[in-house]
């Protein structure tokens, strides 16, 4: 277990495995309601964890490999409906007797945990980002990003034009959430909407190639 997050309502557990990806647990404090939040390889210690949970549905961000490699195991130790965004459904590794609509608004409500579905086309063109609003004024909202943003930057992008996307789905999407909000990535160390909202300033400012994309960073040299 890489970390821990904890609110009046729920508790979040953070797992890490296969190519350095994070896994999430999240379960409601009163009712041990819970969803798991991508299936990357070797999800051990993430199952060991829902065990003790009544894992209500699997939510994956996006449909790369890596985020998937666990998916078979997650799902037939769980049997639970499974939400990923209808482009990027067509690549899971089984599929899966009851989905979840995952559109862009949608709501889920699991015990007393309410996620909203954020569309953010870009990195892949179903990528689905979940936000966890504040469950009470003053607490901290939660954004769970997949690749879609990172600390210091998007996710990898696989054109020009797949880039704008990405960027369009960012500022308008995720960059417009509560600076307080705090970005769980589907790779490394979280970070929060306010500090990818000054970086992101930095890259606004400057000048950039037309072709800019693949692996970029907000601060870094795009010229």
């Amino acid at each position: 277990m890489a970390d821990r997050y904890t609110g009046e309502l729920w508790k979040i557990q953070s797992f890490v495995s296969g190519f350095e990806n994070n896994a999430y647990l999240l379960t409601c404090n009163r009712t041990n309601k819970s969803v798991v939040i991508d299936t990357p390889n070797r999800p051990v210690d993430l199952l060991q964890a829902a065990r003790s949970t009544n894992v209500e549905a699997i939510l994956i961000t996006h449909n790369h490999w890596d985020h998937l490699e666990g998916f078979e195991d997650v799902l037939v130790a769980t049997n639970a409906p499974v939400g990923i965004g209808s482009a990027d459904a067509h690549a899971l590794p089984v599929k899966p007797q009851t989905t979840i609509d995952v559109s862009n608004g949608t709501l889920l409500q699991v015990g007393d945990i309410t996620l909203r579905c954020i569309t953010t086309p870009g990195h892949t063109v179903g990528s689905t980002c979940y936000m966890l609003p504040s469950e009470r004024p003053g607490a901290t909202p939660h954004v769970f990003t997949g690749d879609t943003l990172f600390p210091g930057g998007p996710g990898k992008s696989g054109s020009a034009d797949a880039f704008r996307q990405l960027v369009d789905s960012i500022e308008k999407q995720l960059l417009s959430l509560p600076g307080e909000t705090v970005v769980l990535p589907g790779h490394g160390q979280q970070t929060t909407i306010r500090e990818s909202q000054l970086e992101f300033e930095v890259f606004a400012s400057g000048q950039h190639r037309e072709d800019l994309h693949g692996d970029v960073t907000w601060t870094g040299d795009n010229s």
